[in-house]
């Protein structure tokens, strides 16, 4: 029987178990993740707990190995709970290289279904320069039409919601050449409204509990080696404390764009853009409050209190940028009693634009042997800088922001700001692909490492792009098309030989 290890379990990792145990239905496959078990059923997004208490507890359990559990430790402000990322959740990784400033709000979630247990679920496609131009595109749209099925995207969330058509309506009138849509999101529409929101879960489905196996509080450690040829893991029962070897035919790394480069640097895989080219979303953030007579009245809810989701879509020359206007009643951010601005009784909009990041080699993930973490895994160091270029766009952001917020109300006070790097929690291009073996990239388009047999990687450090868009739809596209080579090749007798070509 071919047995095929999966290391993480957010919806990348997700995809791969999803479409291999449907594509080998005699392969055995065994999906390991750090973390915790949150919800019923496992990796669920939390945003679906109805009680709050059930929320924050899961959210505690997501936050860290054993010293770091229960308290994030993100700088104060960096990020802004329920709107454009989560604070609650997650918890700090990496410190900045000799040198360097580094990502100061870089953050993980460490429990089974990763960040897809926390996500704000939003789905927009790549479009013009986003798209990764050496995969062949009509290829290309089919991975992302299939990645939109596995995440339940859909473009209509908050269809009956009043406040979404007036944002809409003023926003097409006002950029009347920028794509203005409700904004693609993977959840699943409630008759109420209200979203069920999607997380692992949904990519998982139901795989058969003869040939699939989940073990949560399960580190991954090294990968085993032999020449050239990945043939298995050493994985840790962080319960017991128990090491112990697990040999598989293939192994799929998805333990995110930092923690994935470190556990092949561990494992004496090495090649020269390890770690290199990182990206992420330079994010500029902030929070209308709304002029009377704007927008429809909306009445608060206790959970789920977003009631508008808009797009303000990415066009390279108009508007390179992606950016989300979520509604609320309830202000997004905490505001004191006395604050003139809480309570609005017109409500909130909080806004976010993403902007691009240029690859550099430079911006890159470091390992320090001699000083490990918590988990005994090297330490992670990160190089980072934003250039004159980036500066510029998050210039030129901040004037369409301005703009847009002048439709609707007033900014809160020190707003729209720069959030500190590492606040958009989409870290890319660490193991990025591309379409030579040149030093540049780390695997090919199949997302397998060159010149190793037996592994496959993926998430976000696949992505080669300067782009502004969501990461997860792209990671996700990218692992439909890794898994089915995937299982092609094991299909072919070949899981052992997998490698770049």
């Amino acid at each position: 029987m071919t047995r095929i290890l999966i290391v993480g379990s957010g919806p990348t990792g997700a995809a791969y178990a999803r479409l291999l145990t449907e594509a080998l239905p005699s392969a055995e496959v065994v999906m390991v993740d750090a973390g915790p078990v949150l919800t019923d059923p496992p990796g669920m997004n939390v945003k679906n707990l109805t009680d709050p208490a059930a929320q924050a507890a899961a959210r505690d359990a997501s936050q860290g190995p054993a010293g770091t559990a229960g308290v994030s430790g993100i700088p104060g402000g960096s990020v802004a709970e329920g709107t454009v990322t989560a604070r609650h959740g997650t918890h700090l990784i990496g410190g900045p290289a000799d040198g360097s400033a580094g990502m100061p709000a870089a953050a993980v979630s460490t429990c089974v279904g990763g960040q897809g247990a926390h996500w704000t679920c939003a789905t927009p496609r790549p479009t013009g320069t986003e798209r990764i131009a050496f995969i062949d595109p009509s290829e290309w749209d089919e991975h992302i039409t299939e990645a939109e099925r596995l995440l339940h995207t859909t473009g209509s969330a908050f269809a009956e919601s009043p406040q979404a058509d007036a944002v809409l309506e003023l926003l097409t009138e006002a950029f009347p050449d920028v794509p203005v849509r409700r904004l693609p999101i993977a959840a699943d529409p409630r008759p109420d409204g209200t979203l069920r929101w999607s997380g692992t879960d949904v990519v998982l489905g139901r795989p058969p509990e003869n040939t699939f196996t989940l073990r949560p509080r399960t580190l991954c450690t090294r990968l085993l080696v032999t020449g050239n040829k990945v043939t298995g893991a050493t994985l840790q029962d962080l319960d017991t404390g128990t090491s112990y070897e697990l040999e598989a035919d293939a192994v799929v790394v998805a333990a995110d764009a930092l923690r994935t480069p470190r556990l092949l640097w561990a494992s004496g895989i090495r090649p020269p853009a390890l770690g290199r080219y990182l990206t992420e979303h330079p994010l500029l953030f902030g929070v209308v409050a709304v002029r009377p007579g704007i927008l429809p009245a909306a009445q608060a809810r206790r959970i789920d209190p977003i009631t508008a989701a808009v797009n303000l879509g990415y066009s390279d020359a108009e508007h390179p940028f992606h950016a989300q206007l979520m509604f609320s009643p309830t202000c997004p951010v905490p505001l004191p009693p006395g604050h003139p601005q809480a309570g609005n009784a017109a409500g909130y909009i909080g806004m976010g634009w993403g902007v691009r990041k240029w690859p550099r080699p430079d911006d890159r993930v470091t390992f320090d042997d001699h000083a490990p973490d918590a988990t005994g895994l090297p330490a992670i160091r990160i190089a980072y800088e934003l250039t004159e270029r980036e500066t510029a766009e998050l210039e030129r952001a901040r004037s369409v922001a301005m703009r847009v917020a002048a439709l609707f109300g007033d900014f809160l006070p020190g707003m729209p700001r720069v959030m500190p790097p590492g606040s958009s929690l989409h870290y890319m291009g660490t193991y990025r692909i591309g379409p030579a073996d040149d030093g540049t990239s780390v695997c090919d388009s199949y997302s397998r490492p060159w010149g190793i047999e037996g592994l496959v990687l993926a998430g976000n450090g696949l992505i080669p792009t300067a782009n502004a868009c969501n990461p997860t739809l792209t990671s996700v596209a990218l692992a439909v098309r890794g898994a089915r080579a995937l299982a092609e090749s094991a299909r072919e007798g070949g899981a052992a030989r997998v490698s770049a070509g």
